[in-house]
């Protein structure tokens, strides 16, 4: 079994995956934004912030961004970016590991927006998945929003991929799940793709409702000249009263 934490603590943070073009996470945005109807900045929480690159991008369209990884390498980037946008107070990131057995605690919390870009997919196993979103959970307002986007699964429009899932399955134990690897064939992170109803049910088990969800057939993460599908959804914290 291998190690999620150490896979990403290694990790070169330069080279993270991430989509520059976020249409989905833009539209929602602005929507809660609206909603909001001015006043004070919301408070988001950037799970798995990477370099800090969207962070910014949130920060500057009005929100007082909280960025969370488990690689120091990335906080260190992401803090350097903070500083050389003269961000201010609003920008903030920290080390943290949200897929450990009690939440970790953020200043800047109860948070009233979530989001968790791909980190779904990456973030090791089945157990650390489902903790993952619990501690995001515990992170939210009752009212609060979460933001999330996984890899779907793609056998169906790329071959690569359904070869990748049988010989990756004896090692992972998990259907759809495998080992990214570098260009030298070295394993660098375990890889979960999901369906749609399997993700809908790990919301919903994990203390979400008012699940809404959008399957689209994009460009792989990293294999850009290949083609895959990613999910993208909203959803509430159990009990939440107010609507969007």
């Amino acid at each position: 079994m291998r190690d999620a934490r150490d896979d990403w603590r290694r990790f070169d943070a330069t080279r993270i995956p991430s989509k520059d073009a976020t249409p989905h996470l833009d539209r929602f945005l602005r929507s809660v934004q609206e909603a909001a109807a001015g006043g004070s900045p919301l408070a988001l929480l950037d799970v798995g912030c990477g370099d800090g690159r969207l962070g910014r991008r949130m920060h500057d369209t009005g929100f007082a961004v909280t960025g969370v990884d488990i690689s120091a390498e990335a906080v260190r980037a992401a803090r350097e970016l903070a500083v050389a946008a003269a961000a201010g107070p609003r920008l903030r990131f920290v080390e943290a590991d949200f897929a450990a057995d009690r939440p970790p605690r953020i200043d800047g919390g109860p948070f009233d927006v979530a989001v968790c870009q791909l980190v779904i997919s990456i973030i090791g196993d089945a157990r650390d998945r489902s903790t993952l979103l619990r501690n995001i959970r515990a992170s939210l307002r009752p009212d609060g929003w979460l933001y999330l986007s996984a890899s779907g699964v793609s056998d169906t429009i790329n071959p690569g991929y359904a070869r990748l899932y049988d010989e990756d399955a004896h090692l992972t134990g998990e259907r759809h799940s495998y080992f990214s690897r570098d260009e030298r064939g070295a394993i660098l992170y375990t890889t979960h793709h999901f369906t749609a109803d399997e993700l809908t049910s790990l919301l919903e088990a994990s203390g979400f409702e008012r699940i809404e969800m959008t399957v689209e057939r994009e460009a792989s993460s990293r294999r850009p000249d290949e083609a895959a599908h990613f999910l993208y959804a909203t959803c509430r914290p159990v009990g939440s009263g107010r609507l969007l």
